[in-house]
C-alpha cells in the first residue's frame, strides 16, 4: 500500500467512505422494498400544529418517490425531521438538540429548495439529513486516518484501519440519518 504522493491516502479514503455509503444505501434500498419494515413511525406525519402550508403538498411531481424517500424516517431521524420541519412543538422533541435540525432546515433551504416542487419539503429535509450524515462519515473517515497516523504512527496501519472503518458492521446506523445524535 505504499504510496507515491501525500495526498493517494487521502483520495483513496475519500472513494473508499463514498463508495460504501453508496453500497449501503443501495443495500437498505433494495431491503425496505422486499421485506416490511418492523419500524412503521415512518407513516405517521401529521401536520405542523404552526402549520399554513397545504397547497405546497399537493403539487409534488413525484409522490411515489416522496413516499420512499420518507419511509426511510424511523426511530431518531422521526424527530430530527420533525424539529426541522415543524420547530420544537412537543416535550419529547426537546430531548434532540438543535444544530441537526438546523442544519437539516438550512441544507433543505438552500443547495437542496428546487427539489422540493420534485419531491415535497418532507422528503427533501429527509434527503438533507442523509446527505449531512454520510458526509460527516467521509469526515469521520479521514480523521480516524489522521488520527491514527498520529497515534500509531504508522501510515499503513491507519490506511487498513479507516478502510475497514468504511466496511463496518454498524454501517446502517452511521448511513442514516437517526444516529446523528452520536455525532453532534
Amino acid at each position: 500500500m505504499k504510496s507515491s504522493s501525500s495526498s493517494s491516502p487521502i483520495s483513496l479514503i475519500i472513494r473508499t467512505a463514498i463508495g460504501s455509503r453508496l453500497l449501503v444505501l443501495t443495500l437498505t434500498v433494495i431491503w425496505r422494498s422486499i421485506v416490511n419494515p418492523y419500524d412503521t413511525s415512518a407513516s405517521i406525519n401529521p401536520t405542523c400544529l404552526t402549520s399554513t402550508t397545504t397547497a405546497a403538498a399537493a403539487a409534488v411531481r413525484f409522490p411515489r418517490i416522496a413516499g420512499a424517500i420518507e419511509n426511510g424516517v424511523v426511530w431518531d431521524s422521526v424527530y430530527f425531521v420533525r424539529i426541522a420541519q415543524c420547530g420544537y412543538e412537543y416535550e419529547q422533541t426537546y430531548a434532540f438538540l438543535p444544530l441537526l435540525p438546523f442544519c437539516i432546515w438550512l441544507l433543505s433551504q438552500t443547495v437542496c429548495q428546487p427539489l422540493i416542487p420534485l419531491v415535497g419539503h418532507r422528503a427533501v429535509l429527509v434527503l438533507s439529513g442523509y446527505f449531512l450524515s454520510n458526509i460527516l462519515f467521509v469526515f469521520a473517515a479521514l480523521f480516524l486516518y489522521r488520527l491514527s497516523v498520529i497515534v500509531l504512527k504508522d501510515p499503513e496501519a491507519s490506511l487498513r484501519a479507516s478502510i475497514l472503518f468504511c466496511f463496518n458492521p454498524a454501517s446502517i446506523f452511521t448511513t442514516s440519518l437517526h444516529n446523528l445524535i452520536r455525532w453532534w
